[in-house]
């Protein structure tokens, strides 16, 4: 048996390496999707990612940005505490009116610092799966200080978390393997009836639906019960947090608890909880409400991604259309 030679064993140390190096740095893995060294695994949404039924593959694809000319900027700044909906790689301030946006994830704190001669607006931004959770008590994500430190110190991203994961990702996420992938989804399905434990197929077959919006024993779902003494707790949950960001020096404060693709595409699965209606109508809510519920069950057109738990342009341009119709309605200062 020959050996290997060297120049052929340094190759292969190089090429597994650089695929460790990729598929781990929390830097370099978003910047080579972006650079298009590497396909985005979720290019075809997350729901597809896990069931990789090619019947609900759907590309994903930036959205128009209407406000990134300067005249079209108001003197307002953005605060939003979000989740993955208005993640950066989503949305960003050329997708609103305001001068400046600032967003931190639910899971994450920020110092902040607010500029007094602007109109300082905080939107509270939920899917509706997570609102039970996020205000059992008021949120205090930003934190306002007088002066931010010129070195701001942060938590180590965990690069080592999720390793089997993001090295998959980045050796099999290419469209010559996931069709092999399709090809077993597809026999699983049809010969036994099964997929992935997380994913299940709307009643009217051109949706995928995240299992924890439709299973009614998971307090995440559409269907979980809901009492009347819950609601009241949480609308005391979102009232608090605003009276503590007023007292902090925001001018307004908005919530925005964005639908369930199952509240909206198949509401009929089971008794659904109308929590977005109730919230929004509670008698006792403090926090004007940015709506997008009415407008997404009228919609005409889909306004999610039938592979994915997200929105699609449409549904995406619904949302930025109320929220930049309530900054537009700010007085100038």
């Amino acid at each position: 048996m020959q050996k290997i030679t060297p120049i052929l064993s340094y190759t292969l140390i190089l090429l597994v390496s650089g695929c460790w190096f990729l598929g781990c740095n929390p830097t370099v893995l978003p910047a080579s999707y972006q650079a298009v060294w590497l396909p985005d695994s979720y290019r075809y949404g997350d729901l597809y990612q896990m069931a990789f039924l090619k019947d609900f593959k759907e590309k994903t694809v930036p959205c128009a940005k209407k406000y990134a000319a300067a005249s079209a900027k108001k003197s307002i700044h953005l605060y939003i505490i979000g989740d993955s909906f208005t993640d950066q790689e989503r949305i960003d301030n050329d997708d609103f009116v305001s001068q400046k946006l600032t967003r931190v994830h639910w899971a994450g704190k920020q110092q902040i610092q607010l500029d007094t001669t602007k109109h300082n607006v905080l939107i509270l931004e939920t899917v509706e799966r997570h609102f039970r959770e996020k205000f059992v008590d008021s949120v205090r994500n930003f934190e306002i200080a007088s002066q931010i430190p010129k070195i701001a110190t942060h938590e180590p991203k965990a690069w080592y978390k999720d390793i089997e994961t993001k090295l998959e990702a980045t050796l099999f996420s290419s469209d010559f393997f996931l069709m092999f992938k399709e090809w077993k989804a597809a026999l699983t399905l049809h010969w036994f009836g099964r997929m992935h434990e997380h994913v299940n197929i709307a009643p009217d077959g051109k949706n995928l639906l995240y299992i924890s919006d439709t299973n009614p024993k998971a307090l995440t779902s559409s269907f979980h019960p809901f009492s009347d003494q819950d609601l009241k707790t949480l609308v005391q949950g979102v009232n608090k947090t605003r009276q503590y960001y007023l007292k902090a020096g925001f001018d307004e404060v908005y919530l925005a608890i964005i639908p369930n693709k199952t509240s909206i595409v198949a509401p009929q699965i089971a008794n659904y909880n109308h929590l977005i209606e109730r919230v929004q109508q509670h008698p006792q809510l403090q926090v004007p409400a940015v709506d997008c519920w009415q407008i997404f069950r009228q919609a005409n057109t889909p306004v999610y991604l039938k592979g994915d738990t997200h929105w699609n342009c449409t549904g995406q341009t619904l949302w930025l259309e109320k929220v930049n119709e309530a900054l537009c309605k700010i007085p100038a200062n």
